[in-house]
């Protein structure tokens, strides 16, 4: 292999790995903290094609300047005109917690923790393996960075 494109190839190894380190800060450092009213909480119905029945519900709360998913359990425990008190992440804007009164209702979203803490993390970790055994990585790279563009993809929009 030429050094040079092996020197291409490390610094978009060192690319992917600085994006990857900047979504888990985004996740992990504490955001901006809300306490709002809230206005609206919808129950949405998933459609799709699976073993399940081809359906399941999702649920969404809306305040005056946030809307966001949260789970089922914190659904149920939660009224219009309650305040609510959530954490918004400084970067993404992409709420990374959320919490009621009740200290025993609080939640992060589960797609939140997959899209900030894990896929990162994975994404981490194979650079370095990919940088050490190049040769044998090559596919498992790609569609690592892949999912990291489409994480932030995710993200941004």
């Amino acid at each position: 292999m030429i050094k040079s494109e092996l020197k291409i190839r490390r610094w978009i190894y060192s690319i992917f790995t600085i994006v990857a380190l900047i979504i888990v800060a985004d996740f992990i450092i504490p955001g901006t903290v809300f306490l709002e009213e809230i206005v609206n909480v919808k129950k949405q119905t998933q459609k799709y094609n699976n073993a399940a029945g081809n359906y399941h519900y999702s649920y969404k709360v809306f305040t005056r300047k946030h809307n966001f998913f949260i789970s089922e359990d914190f659904a149920e425990t939660i009224k219009e005109n309650q305040k609510i008190k959530y954490s918004v992440s400084r970067i993404f804007n992409e709420v990374n917690s959320y919490a009621s009164f009740n200290p025993e209702h609080k939640g992060i979203y589960s797609l939140r923790i997959v899209s900030g803490l894990i896929i990162p993390l994975i994404v981490i970790l194979m650079m370095g393996i990919t940088s050490r055994y190049e040769k044998k990585t090559v596919v498992l790279a790609f569609v690592i960075k892949a999912a990291l563009i489409a994480d932030l993809i995710f993200l941004i929009f």
